[in-house]
């Protein structure tokens, strides 16, 4: 064996470690998403254009304010 074919092997080494493991990932495993139907998040997507459009409406702006276009007819 050749010194660059024992430096790959010793380069492959902890990645062949890691990926033979059989410890189990640590943490807590991440929330089954809800198996909704397409009618409720059909829903729920009008309802959060709804709350939105509320806070929008709720937001005063002043008339000096100038758009960043212009309108040409």
């Amino acid at each position: 064996m050749t010194r660059r074919t024992w430096a790959t092997l010793a380069a492959a080494a902890p990645v062949l470690a890691q990926v033979t493991s059989r410890v189990p990932p640590q943490g807590e495993p991440a929330p089954a998403t809800s198996a909704a139907t397409p009618e409720a998040k059909l829903q729920k997507a009008y309802d959060d254009v709804r709350k939105v459009k509320d806070r929008l409406s709720q937001i005063d702006v002043p008339m000096a304010v100038e758009p960043s276009f212009v309108f040409k007819p």
